[in-house]
């Protein structure tokens, strides 16, 4: 047999050649060079530098004589915002990385400078729109976002768990199992998206990052609840993420390029549809609960997914109301949907590894499954009917299109 024929690559590639390290400076040469330095020659004299020679009215500083009163809850950022000279963040565009509403830019430094100091693509430069990131209440939501969480290991009484039944207890570490898989899922898709959001949105980078931190802190807290009372870690949950990773890698552009990314797609994607469905799971895993602490932990996370979905539907709410084309943004929202609602129903809703666990906790027990099943047809059309009441008080009605099934189809 023939050998093939060589055929040269059109393109030419230089041979491969180790570079030789440019050589250090002297040690003393360095040292030398930096006590020579204007700045270490002024901490040398002893003087102090433009931040405090600066007019503290009238100069760079930014804000002076400020005395923010706690509130009711205590020194909040609605406390601070009350005595503030810019409460909300404006459309101005930014322009710098850490200038927010609250910083002053240097008044010598022209623009063009600023752009190379503080590019604006894949830096917090690139989503500072109003329209793009901001909630109304935002500052209420991330402080309830914090005073709602727990620290599981010394708030909760472990030595309180009650044990279950074999069958009660696979079920519930079944349940838990599939919970936090979906809660990393979440946690994992947003968690890149803070980083783009300005700091003059600083209630809202705080709530995600909340958000975030709800995200493991429930993940860890049923990871423990499953390893302490004689079961285990169950078995992973395929196509749980069925759609929602494509709507967030999509709608990020990889993170790479100067375009534009879809932070409201990645929204109403996993706060208002993932955890809108969560939502409803944590309800019923609060009504199949065995123990009064198994209940507690339900419970807990129905707070948090509510909270997660409030920030969603207020989210998504703002933009629709203030984006530059209402109608082309509600257009890109329903194709989301269009894609999400029926990969969700199909790999979520009707997955056996979450649907069979939840019947067993339902019924009370392995062999009351059908007992268990027959809530679930009871309950399922509240999965599409709580999320469209949600999109209409948004704004973005779908009753005629919606693809989750409203009743049962087992």
């Amino acid at each position: 047999m023939a050998s093939p024929k060589h055929v040269p690559s059109p393109i030419a590639l230089p041979p491969t050649r180790r570079h030789k390290p440019v050589p250090l400076p002297p040690v003393d040469e360095v040292k030398a060079k930096l006590y020579d330095h204007a700045e270490a020659q002024r901490i040398r004299s002893g003087q102090l530098g433009e931040w405090f020679t600066t007019p503290l009215a009238g100069g760079e500083w930014t804000e002076w004589g400020k005395r923010a009163k706690p509130d009711k809850i205590g020194m909040t950022f609605m406390a601070i915002n009350r005595i503030s000279a810019n409460p909300e963040p404006t459309n101005e565009p930014a322009r710098r990385l850490m200038h927010s509403r609250y910083i002053k830019t240097h008044h010598a430094i022209d623009p063009e400078m600023e752009e190379k100091i503080a590019p604006k693509y894949g830096t917090p430069r690139e989503m500072d729109r109003r329209d793009q990131v901001w909630i109304e209440h935002a500052a209420e939501l991330a402080e309830e976002a914090l005073d709602r969480q727990i620290r599981p290991a010394r708030q909760l009484h472990w030595e309180d768990m009650t044990p279950l039944g074999a069958g009660v207890e696979r079920a519930f570490d079944q349940f838990a199992t599939y919970l936090i898989q979906a809660m990393y899922l979440c946690s994992d898709a947003s968690g890149p998206w803070n980083g783009l959001i300005h700091y003059g949105f600083a209630e809202v980078k705080s709530f995600l990052a909340y958000e975030l931190f709800d995200y493991n802190l429930m993940c860890g807290l049923l990871r423990k609840r499953v390893m302490a009372n004689g079961g285990g870690m169950g078995v992973q949950v395929d196509g749980l993420g069925a759609g929602l990773i494509d709507v967030c890698n999509e709608a990020s552009r990889g993170f790479v390029g100067e375009v534009e990314r879809e932070f409201s797609s990645v929204v109403f994607a996993i706060d208002v549809l993932f955890n809108g469905l969560l939502l409803e799971m944590a309800r019923l895993g609060s009504a199949g609960a065995h123990s009064r602490f198994d209940r507690h932990l339900m419970t807990q996370l129905v707070q948090d997914c509510a909270r997660h979905v409030a920030f969603g539907c207020r989210r998504i709410s703002f933009y629709l109301r203030n984006c530059p084309d209402r109608e082309e943004a509600a257009v890109k929202l329903h194709l989301v949907a269009d894609r999400l609602e029926p990969l969700q129903a199909e790999n979520h809703l009707l997955n056996p590894k979450v649907l069979e666990p939840l019947a067993v906790m339902l019924g009370g027990g392995a062999g009351a499954v059908d007992r268990g099943m027959a809530i679930l047809r009871e309950f399922w059309p509240q999965f599409a009917g709580n999320y469209l009441a949600r999109l209409d008080a948004i704004g973005l009605a779908r009753r005629d299109r919606c693809l989750i099934p409203a009743l049962a189809p087992f």
